[in-house]
């Protein structure tokens, strides 16, 4: 599906073009000479937002600043409506990208990754931020703390090197028998000789598999979240649902691919995950603002990983759980519907 367009409506008597607007959560902007953008921004009620923008809300509480009038400056408005919370970020996030690039953007930081290339001689987990090599990266997490302790606790759980020295494996090596890690058998220590280097790679793409696919990893620690995966190859849903229909946008890489994104009843979730396809992903990635999401208490319930056999019953079964209550009773409502007419019929 496309996402909806923006509405531009000329400001030539700002009462009634507000007076117009729905009072529905959705993108709010407004527009200066030339078409300039002068702010644009996501909101819960875009007819309250526009008015408090134009000099028409209520008056502040005492002691709170007043919004900036920009009524003065303004010569049009823009709105478009959105049906759930994850398509309200999304049309917030295609509207700003060509106003702001996201190297300018303050309100957003890159995310971290744990990187571990198991081609490597004497492969090792390190962090970083941005997406540079995201073949070899694992994440996304919102911070490099949190991709920090996810790498200590990966290290802990399987024994890779957490040094950066370059050296040949030898039992009387100074660095090795110095070490700490080695002396306590934390460390496969391949600086020793205790793995030799073909069981040490061997090692090292477990621990990607591991990493990369989360049903590898029923028991991980909590410091490696579920959404953890590959960042070049994972593929995902995000259950976004609304007041009374339930959107599905496939991700790929990192990018959100609304082109193949569907809108359904909630009785029709299960059926339409199991025709849902995932295109090549065509765009940058959207992991910069995507990974607050996907780390956010509302995003751990509706961004789901799909299987790398990609089983299709497993995810419209977790797609179906993801729903809210209301949702689900609502389903119930339509399928009670459904057998009363077959019933009558």
């Amino acid at each position: 599906m496309s996402l909806p367009a923006l509405t531009l409506v000329p400001l030539d008597d700002p009462a009634s073009v507000v007076a117009r607007v729905p009072a529905r959560p959705g993108v709010g902007q407004v527009l200066g000479p030339e078409g300039r953008s002068l702010v644009l921004a996501p909101t819960p009620n875009l007819r309250r937002w526009l008015a408090s923008r134009l000099g028409l809300g209520p008056a502040p509480a005492p002691g709170r600043r007043p919004q900036t009038n920009l009524a003065g400056v303004a010569t049009a408005v823009g709105f478009v409506r959105s049906r759930g919370p994850f398509e309200q970020r999304l049309l917030f996030e295609r509207l700003m990208a060509p106003l702001v690039p996201l190297a300018a953007r303050r309100d957003l930081k890159p995310p971290a990754f744990v990187h571990l290339d198991p081609s490597t001689r004497f492969p090792r987990l390190s962090v970083r931020e941005g997406e540079a090599g995201a073949g070899e990266l694992f994440g996304p997490f919102v911070h490099r703390r949190a991709a920090e302790k996810a790498k200590d606790a990966v290290n802990r759980r399987f024994g890779l090197r957490p040094c950066d020295f370059v050296f040949e494996p030898d039992p009387a090596l100074p660095l090795g028998l110095g070490c700490v890690y080695a002396q306590v058998r934390s460390c496969a220590a391949p600086c020793l000789g205790r793995s030799s280097e073909g069981d040490y790679r061997a090692l090292g793409a477990r621990v990607a598999e591991w990493l990369g696919h989360p049903t590898r990893r029923p028991d991980a620690p909590p410091e490696v979240a579920t959404a953890v995966s590959s960042a070049a190859t994972t593929r995902a849903l995000v259950v976004d649902p609304g007041r009374r229909e339930v959107s599905l946008f496939p991700v790929a890489a990192g990018r959100v691919l609304e082109q193949a994104a569907v809108t359904v009843a909630p009785g029709d979730v299960a059926d339409t995950v199991r025709q849902l396809q995932w295109p090549s992903p065509d765009g940058p990635s959207d992991w910069p603002w995507l990974a607050r999401f996907v780390t956010s208490p509302k995003g751990r319930g509706t961004y789901l990983l799909v299987d790398p056999d990609d089983d299709r019953d497993a995810l419209a079964a977790a797609a179906s759980a993801a729903l809210p209550p209301r949702l689900v009773a609502r389903r119930g409502d339509e399928d009670g519907n459904v057998r009363s007419s077959q019933g009558e019929a």
